[in-house]
């Protein structure tokens, strides 16, 4: 029987057969396609949070500081009303961020990007927002398959 098979050469290949293997392959294709954009969304959600983290390790020794001079509503003063000093806050995340993460890959490209502050007097609480749009190349053109928002908070507390 084996044998009959292969010295057939009528080709007799079901239709059905090639319409579902060309719907697994297409299926498959798009399983990978969205877990490689999960994975760089991963990816760069890590990479902000770090640099998170470094802000809050920064507006943690501020705090302490203040709070070692006895100096803490003048410091909540500052974040209320200085606007150099969330900028210098704001600047040393963009730095760091960076170097962490390029703002541009042929992968992604992440627009929009902001870092806010907002003071609720117990607490500084900063938020950071992009826009993420992903890329894939196919047959020597680029494509936008997806695209959303990247929102991360983070809080400090300023009083213990």
């Amino acid at each position: 029987m084996i044998k009959g098979y292969l010295q057939n050469d009528r080709g007799d290949t079901p239709m059905f057969g090639v319409f579902l293997t060309l719907v697994l392959m297409i299926l498959l294709s798009f399983l990978i396609l969205f877990s490689t954009v999960q994975l760089r969304t991963l990816d760069l959600r890590n990479g902000i949070k770090m640099e998170l983290n470094n802000l809050s390790a920064r507006i943690y020794a501020d705090t302490y500081q203040s709070q070692r001079e006895a100096n803490l509503p003048a410091y909540e003063n500052r974040v209320q009303s200085s606007s150099a000093y969330l900028a210098g806050l704001e600047n040393t995340f963009r730095t760091g961020l960076r170097k962490k993460l390029s703002l541009e890959t042929e992968d992604y490209r992440l627009s929009d990007v902001k870092l806010e502050f907002e003071d609720t007097g117990d607490e500084i609480k900063y938020t950071f927002r992009c826009h993420a749009e992903y890329f894939v190349t196919m047959f020597g053109q680029r494509f936008t398959p997806f695209s959303n928002e990247i929102e991360l908070t983070g809080r400090h507390r300023t009083k213990y």
